[in-house]
């Protein structure tokens, strides 16, 4: 999944100006997001949702780590959903830039620091794996 050329990108957002809209945009839309029966991805996206730390706790790692869960992850599921101004996933992509996109937002040190804050058990099982086989190889 990617974002069309065409799509707007929110030049100059700070990281938790971009968290501020998107915890917005995900509170007040989650009913968006359809349940099917037994559907394990409802149960981790809307648990992510709910769990989503207020923006005068959070930390850059966790907004990093929950922008990656927009591109690639229990919040995928909004990628394209618009608040009025920028797609999710332009948040999401723009705001990672800053650290080497998507593939280059962690270190092995970021990734030893997510796995003791909460955040972490609410992110995706294929997130989690990806980022604890980079933190134990360094690739």
């Amino acid at each position: 999944m990617g974002l069309d050329s065409t799509d707007r990108l929110p030049f100059g957002i700070s990281l938790k100006e971009a968290y501020k809209k998107i915890r917005t945009w995900y509170k007040s839309n989650k009913s968006q997001l359809k349940e099917s029966k037994c559907d394990e991805y409802y149960i981790a996206s809307m648990d992510l949702i709910n769990h989503l730390p207020n923006i005068n706790s959070i930390s850059d790692i966790e907004i990093r780590v929950i922008l990656a869960e927009i591109i690639c992850g229990n919040l995928e599921w909004a990628y394209h959903e618009n608040d009025g101004e920028f797609k999710m996933a332009a948040y999401a992509h723009q705001s990672l830039e800053r650290y080497g996109g998507f593939q280059g937002a962690f270190l092995k040190e970021d990734i030893e620091t997510l796995k003791i804050l909460p955040i972490w058990n609410y992110l995706c099982k294929g997130q989690k794996s990806q980022l604890s086989r980079y933190s134990e190889t360094g690739d």
